[in-house]
């Protein structure tokens, strides 16, 4: 065999098991929406079981949809962070429709994963990646407030939702940036498959 022969046979090796790898990724970006969607839906009733006003506070729901935005391909988790909250409002009453908080917090949450998932593609760390999906999430929030919520006649001010948004809501902000991060690094190791995107270079 010559080595153009042998070269292009590894060439077609390689091809095939990059088709294997990204074919078996995305089933597990499948497992993991389901997952993480349903963890968004339960983890935010045990917040709410602690005290009212406890959502607010520490944001129980974008943490498993941070976590998946880091974990999965930032299509999947975008799609996933915007059907949650809806999703959640539906069968638990959390968030509520009206006012319009659930669609509010929908853009939000897809902003959080989808941009914290096209960071990681980029191979940015994953502390970088957080910060990128929360700064969207808090943009997208407002741009959500300033025409939809303003066309259901959500009357709140984009000054005091920036406001309420950092100032009441930094436990969420720090449990996103310390614990979310922690447990995506402890699920990379322990994966067959590693991270996603790999390292990066």
């Amino acid at each position: 065999m010559t080595d153009s022969a042998v070269h292009e046979e590894s060439r077609a090796t390689q091809a095939e098991a990059s088709t294997e790898r990204r074919l078996v990724l995305d089933a597990r970006d499948l497992a993991l929406a389901g997952l993480f969607g349903a963890l968004g839906i339960v983890v935010p009733i045990a917040f709410h079981a602690l005290g009212p006003g406890m959502g607010p506070i520490f944001l129980p729901m974008y943490l498993p949809i941070l976590a998946l935005g880091l974990l999965a391909s930032p299509s999947v988790s975008a799609q996933v962070g915007f059907i949650t909250p809806l999703l959640s409002s539906v069968l638990t009453g959390m968030p509520p429709l009206a006012p319009p908080v659930a669609i509010l917090m929908a853009f939000e949450l897809a902003a959080l994963a989808g941009i914290a998932g096209a960071a990681r593609a980029a191979r940015l760390p994953l502390l970088v990646a957080c910060v990128a999906g929360i700064v969207a999430s808090r943009i997208a929030g407002a741009l959500a407030l300033m025409t939809i919520g303003r066309a259901l006649g959500y009357d709140k001010s984009v000054v005091s939702y920036a406001l309420l948004s950092f100032a009441m809501a930094w436990p969420g902000i720090l449990l996103q940036l310390t614990v979310v991060p922690g447990a995506v690094a402890l699920i990379e190791r322990t994966s067959i498959l590693g991270p996603r995107w790999g390292k990066k270079r």
